[in-house]
């Protein structure tokens, strides 16, 4: 990182190599914390509001977190975005609160809210073939009980280990089952099949990230009269699927196939992919 790269951290911009975190902090100590990664275009973020609204209920189910007002965060986000030069492009932006320098137990000190955003490099992504995600099954099961399993938490690293353990292998993204053998979702984004024409999506018990795109997909199927049913999913399901496509924020709606597998028509995700995009570029020209 860039020695002029900027970042907002408690109310104030800085360069990143000068902000200071404790080490007693609990977002680093033990990874007490939330954060969202959002995609903004030329200087404004696609769906603010929800992803605050996540990151709320996320500080809530952990306890203990305090988050700036959603006012506050916005305009933390437009100062990172003009003061590194991304207003006219599309960019990665992220908020980060942790736990503060509190005893296990709990306190009152209020921990770090830190902004950034960086530039998306879409150089790779020019080919058909380079745009379809290559899907692995990972050997790495998420405990759907666990009351983090649908927290954006900063305890992300099992996410991280099957995430590289997909790239080590030649594919793109790993689908993650639950204790139970059902799909969860992939390890940074959710996942929907298409079968004779109906969509499939695990269903949240399943134990998957309450995804802001995947809720907009939901919606925008049922705009669209796309049969679509939230269910729990096996692994011959996702072979037998007609499509698959996963969804984030910063993917968007990205059509995949299990790796090995040749790509096939995909109707219904291209349908979604442009109706999604549609959506989004009508917010954000709305303000």
């Amino acid at each position: 990182m860039s020695k002029s790269q900027q970042v907002w951290i408690n109310g104030k911009l800085m360069p990143a190599d000068e902000v200071r975190v404790s080490p007693f902090d609990l977002g680093l100590s033990v990874g007490l914390g939330v954060f969202e990664t959002m995609l903004a275009c030329d200087g404004e973020v696609a769906m603010y509001p929800e992803h605050y609204q996540r990151l709320t209920a996320g500080a809530e189910t952990i306890g203990g977190i305090n988050l700036p007002a959603q006012d506050t965060v916005s305009q933390a986000i437009s100062e990172v975005l003009h003061a590194n030069e991304l207003t006219t492009q599309k960019s990665r932006v992220r908020v980060s609160v942790s736990g503060g320098v509190n005893p296990l137990s709990g306190g009152e000190e209020t921990g770090n809210t830190i902004v950034t955003a960086v530039a998306i490099d879409q150089s790779a992504n020019t080919t058909k073939a380079a745009q379809i995600a290559k899907l692995i099954q990972s050997p790495y099961l998420i405990d759907e009980k666990s009351p983090l399993s649908r927290v954006k938490s900063a305890s992300y690293a099992m996410r991280v280990i099957a995430y590289r353990h997909a790239l080590a292998e030649g594919a793109d993204e790993a689908l993650v089952y639950n204790q139970q053998g059902s799909l969860a979702e992939a390890t940074m984004s959710n996942v929907f099949i298409q079968k004779d024409g109906t969509l499939y999506t695990p269903f949240l018990h399943s134990g998957c990230l309450a995804g802001v795109t995947r809720a907009a997909i939901i919606d925008l199927a049922a705009k669209l009269r796309i049969s679509l049913v939230e269910t729990s999913l096996r692994p011959i399901d996702v072979k037998r699927a007609d499509e698959i496509f996963i969804t984030s924020s910063i993917r968007g709606v990205q059509q995949a196939v299990l790796l090995g597998e040749k790509e096939q028509p995909a109707p219904i995700t291209e349908q979604l992919a442009h109706a999604y995009q549609s959506m989004i570029k009508s917010r954000l020209s709305a303000g």
